[in-house]
Order: structure tokens, then C-alpha cells, then sequence
């Protein structure tokens, strides 16, 4: 296959699935917010078994940032399961969207804190 023809072919699969209005999202959110809870808990049990008398607000962000995911992994399920709701996926994405922004923010405490 050619490149042309390859990109012409995921060029129409983009067009079509905006053209359906289903853009199925949810089953994405779900999985990488579970994912991203545990990683959440392994930061949190990591910043409390090391001692290094160092006191950072990264625990506390990635503490309410386990509730976004898990808020977030509950609406893409609910979307899942009630024939793809829109607004649930919605919300589910956004709230996706906001507990990576906070893990970004927890990185750039992380790194440039002298644990």
C-alpha cells in the first residue's frame, strides 16, 4: 500500500467517525484512568515510606487527582453502559483531561523539589 493511499484511507476513517457523531472515547478514558489511579497510589505510598523529613503538596494534589480518576473512570463506565451518553463521556474526558494536567504539575514538583 502505497503512502498516499494510507493516508487517504485514515484521512476517510477521521471524516466518517465525525460524520456519525460518535467519537467512542469512553472505553479509552475508562482504561487510562485506572491505570492512572494506581499510579497515583503507588506516588502516594512512595512520598510516605521514604524519609526524607521533606514536606511537599505533591501527595495532597495526587490525593484529590485518585478522586478525579476515579470520578472520571466512573462516568466513561456509566457512559459504557447506558448506549454511549454523550454528556457522560464528556464529562469523563474532561475530568481525563484535568487529572493529567495535575500529574504534569505533580512531575514539575517532583523534579524540581529537593526530596
Amino acid at each position: 500500500m502505497k503512502f498516499t493511499e494510507l493516508i487517504s484511507n485514515i484521512t476517510g476513517r477521521v471524516e466518517a467517525e465525525k460524520d456519525s457523531g460518535k467519537r467512542k472515547i469512553a472505553h479509552h478514558v475508562f482504561g487510562g484512568s485506572t491505570t492512572m489511579i494506581g499510579v497515583c497510589i503507588t506516588i502516594i505510598a512512595l512520598f510516605k515510606t521514604s524519609n526524607t523529613g521533606k514536606s511537599t503538596s505533591a501527595d495532597e494534589i495526587l490525593g484529590v487527582n485518585t478522586f478525579i480518576f476515579i470520578t472520571a473512570a466512573m462516568l466513561s463506565y456509566l457512559s459504557l453502559r447506558k448506549n454511549d451518553d454523550a454528556k457522560l463521556e464528556w464529562w469523563a474526558d474532561v475530568l481525563f483531561f484535568i487529572g493529567m494536567s495535575l500529574m504534569l504539575v505533580v512531575g514539575f514538583i517532583i523534579v524540581f523539589t529537593d526530596l
